[in-house]
């Protein structure tokens, strides 16, 4: 879909999924390394645990399809060969500090007038500017000031991160989007920009729109794990099976009250459940009654019980057996093993083998994020060893950007990037709605089409306007459907659907996310549709793809995320799996969703050619956990719950603060962050830090309990230590950072004076 442009990749560690997306799409990538390596490549885990530039995981994950060159951009004698190769690329991806590449005589207002069409993505922690613009912000940090670890873990222990680095895969896949949304710009106006992305902007959406609270005047949400209060109610989401253990999702809302029937009707047909009011209960009423007072934790008490015996006599396998046979909102817990080798990947040749350098035989790789009808995902090359691309990169002619070719039109100068694009939109809740919303703000024209019988769970869910209770005051439903047309259309009734056949003939795109085999008989399938729009593109996103043994599974991003792996990558040693927080792999799907429908109609601006994606939710969340998927399908290893500690930076952890709840992350990278560290504690350097283990981080949770995070974050910011507070949700709104960069919006609305959402972060 990309392969006519070229995108030039200086980043490191921090913006590497950026241009593999792009490469995945079809793009010639050109990493330009510098000597001895780019620092992506001793990032572990390490092939056999063995250290070095060819061994790192990390780069393997995500440096496949694209090609190496070591130029050192600071010496004369590649200066020539460096500018020769900017001067012919269509996209520019840099993660350097703000400033740095200026510095260089690289930066985009320098480069932009050779290269004028140029679109230059920063990729950075902070952003470009604002107060914390050049603050140090590796994994840790950036979750830690992005919201997210603050609300994952268990209530009574520290914030928690997930163990394998995720803030650089938000950045980095929110630059692929903003990178494609710019190339939309350049074919109307012919001039390239800057793309500013931050990884603290980034992260903020996957706090599941808590982030609102404070605006929204919503209670702010706390740190929970295995379940959920309502009302300061608990009603718990997570057992034990004979084998591990199972989540559920929520089944006691408008739209999933029937899972729960499901689930208890599946107890009494195995002897647990002979109250008949329990399978008369109303359930999707079940959580506005309780926020209303009329039901309690006690009088769920019953079902609590019933559940605890049920899933107790059951494993894993049983388990997901009934999910898919029963249609059950629940999901087990699954390691990367299982799933990586389960059935369902099997099926759908998930897994990719490609012959890498230094490995004998091949090596299994995630396979693409989305299948495309006609432009498929291939897997050109497995990641390049270091400058192995040398001699036919510097060989090749001269190159005038692909993006230079088409002749702008005067009359678009002040269009938006994606006015005239045209979107029915069916998708609902989360994972695709998000899509969408990134179109709409950018000029696109998407009508999102509800159904008054079948309620968005998204307008069932909290943050709500004023602590409020009500669909039309859902602060996330307002967030992802904000810029968009809003119609109510019943899709079974035959009126309905000649409503959404008219639309479907006015549209360029049409999106859906309903469960598979769902649209077939309505006539809405691909296969309908296009016979009516030869043109068209649509995509279907769903849990685990339209096909599979697995295609059936149902459920919110907590599911998909339970059998990914993620679950296990985000827990104490000693205890069960504690998150990610929220619907955590709906706002991976999110940013793929959007790529996915961007580089399609790239592709038919080009060719005239429409196209069908199937997106799996599923598939698309393992490139956030791509090192640890080689990990095993190389080591054969499935990594442990690990805390906060890293397998390479020490000390690394989240420490209390001075006041309830206030915690500081601290991440040392390195020997001169460490020595700032020690003069900040005011401390002696004694060596074996990395074997002093619990002992070190008890002392530097002594030394930082009594002091406030705000001062102590800028501190050890200002000696070079990468360190930030945990922020809960009112932090986030109150953030001097995010309120510079206007991460915060308040859009007019119908219901209220105004109501506030999150920007597009790009």
């Amino acid at each position: 879909m990309l392969s006519p442009y070229r995108v030039v990749d200086f980043t490191d560690e921090q913006g590497l999924l950026c241009g593999q997306i792009l490469a995945d799409l079809g793009a010639d990538v050109i990493r330009i390394e510098p000597p001895g390596g780019s620092p992506a490549r001793r990032v572990g885990p390490f092939v056999d645990d063995e250290v070095g530039p060819e061994r790192s995981l990390h780069w393997w994950a995500y440096a496949r399809n694209t090609r190496s060159v070591e130029l050192d951009i600071e010496a004369d004698a590649d200066r020539e060969d460096l500018l020769r190769l900017i001067a012919g690329a269509d996209f520019l991806v840099e993660s350097a500090r703000p400033g740095r590449m200026a510095e260089l005589g690289l930066g985009y207002e320098e480069l932009s007038r050779a290269n004028p069409g140029l679109i230059y993505v920063s990729i950075t922690p902070f952003g470009q500017t604002g107060p914390k613009a050049k603050w140090l912000g590796p994994d840790l940090i950036a979750m830690a000031a992005g919201g997210h670890a603050y609300l994952t873990g268990e209530t009574d222990r520290p914030p928690l991160r997930v163990s394998v680095p995720q803030a650089h895969a938000h950045a980095g896949s929110d630059a692929a989007v903003g990178a494609l949304v710019a190339h939309f710009a350049r074919r109307k106006t012919g001039r390239g920009q800057q793309v500013d992305v931050s990884h603290q902007q980034s992260v903020t959406l996957a706090t599941m729109f808590r982030s609102l609270d404070a605006p929204l005047e919503e209670a702010p949400a706390g740190r929970v794990s295995g379940g959920v209060f309502i009302a300061g109610n608990w009603i718990p989401g997570r057992y034990a099976l004979r084998d591990g253990s199972v989540v559920l999702g929520p089944a006691w809302l408008p739209s999933t009250g029937h899972f729960m029937k499901r689930l208890l009707d599946w107890a009494q047909e195995r002897g647990l459940c002979d109250d008949p009011s329990l399978l008369e209960e109303d359930w999707s009423s079940y959580a506005m009654r309780m926020l209303r007072k009329e039901v309690s934790a006690e009088d769920f008490a019953p079902v609590d019980a019933i559940l605890t015996k049920l899933f107790a006599g059951l494993d894993k396998a049983e388990v997901m057996d009934a999910v898919v046979g029963r249609k059950l909102l629940l999901a087990p817990v699954l390691s990367l093993d299982e799933i990586i080798d389960g059935e369902q990947f099997a099926a759908r040749n998930f897994p990719v083998t490609l012959e890498q350098p230094g490995v004998g035989g091949g090596v299994r790789y995630p396979g693409p994020v989305a299948r495309f009808s006609e432009t498929p995902i291939r897997y050109r090359r497995p990641a390049p060893r270091l400058d192995e691309h040398r001699t036919e990169i510097l060989a090749e002619a001269d190159r005038s950007p692909a993006s230079a070719t088409s002749a702008p039109d005067p009359a678009l100068a002040t269009a938006a990037p994606l006015e005239g694009v045209k979107v029915l939109d069916l998708f609902w809740i989360l994972a695709g709605p998000g899509a969408t919303r990134t179109l709409a703000d950018y000029g696109a024209t998407v009508v999102h089409v509800e159904s008054a019988k079948h309620l968005d769970t998204l307008r069932a869910i909290p943050p709500y306007r004023f602590n409020n209770p009500h669909p039309e005051g859902a602060g996330g439903f307002q967030s992802v459907n904000a810029n968009k047309l809003g119609l109510a259309v019943d899709i079974h009734d035959e009126r309905g659907r000649a409503i959404v056949m008219e639309l479907v003939e006015w549209a360029d795109v049409v999106t859906e996310s309903f469960a598979p085999g769902v649209m077939a008989p309505l006539g809405l399938d691909y296969a309908s549709l296009s016979a009516v729009k030869s043109d068209l593109i649509m995509i279907s996103s769903c849990l685990m793809g339209q096909t599979g043994p697995w295609k059936n599974f149902t459920g919110f991003g907590n599911l998909a995320a339970a059998v990914t792996g993620f679950q296990g990558h985000a827990g104490w040693p000693e205890g069960l799996p504690s998150g990610p927080y929220g619907a955590y792999t709906d706002f991976i799907s999110a940013r793929y969703n959007a790529a996915a429908i961007l580089a399609a109609l790239e592709h038919r601006e080009r060719t005239g050619e429409g196209q069908y994606i199937d997106q799996s939710q599923a598939e698309a969340a393992l490139h956030f956990l791509a090192p640890a998927f080689l990990d095993y399908t190389v080591n054969g290893r499935v990594r442990e719950q690990m805390g906060n500690h890293d397998g390479e930076k020490c000390p690394h952890g989240i420490y209390p603060c001075a006041g309830r709840d206030r915690w500081i992350a601290i991440a040392i990278e390195n020997e001169t962050q460490w020595l700032a560290l020690c003069v900040a504690m005011e401390r002696p350097d004694l060596e074996g830090r990395r074997e002093a283990g619990e002992a070190l981080d008890a002392e530097i949770a002594q030394w930082t309990e009594n002091l406030d995070g705000a001062e102590l974050e800028g501190l050890l910011q200002a000696r070079g230590v990468p360190a930030h507070r945990v922020l809960d949700t009112p932090d986030l709104y109150a953030c001097p950072q995010l309120q510079h960069r206007g991460h915060y919006i308040d859009v007019a609305c119908d219901i209220y004076q105004s109501t506030t959402v999150e920007s597009s972060r790009l």
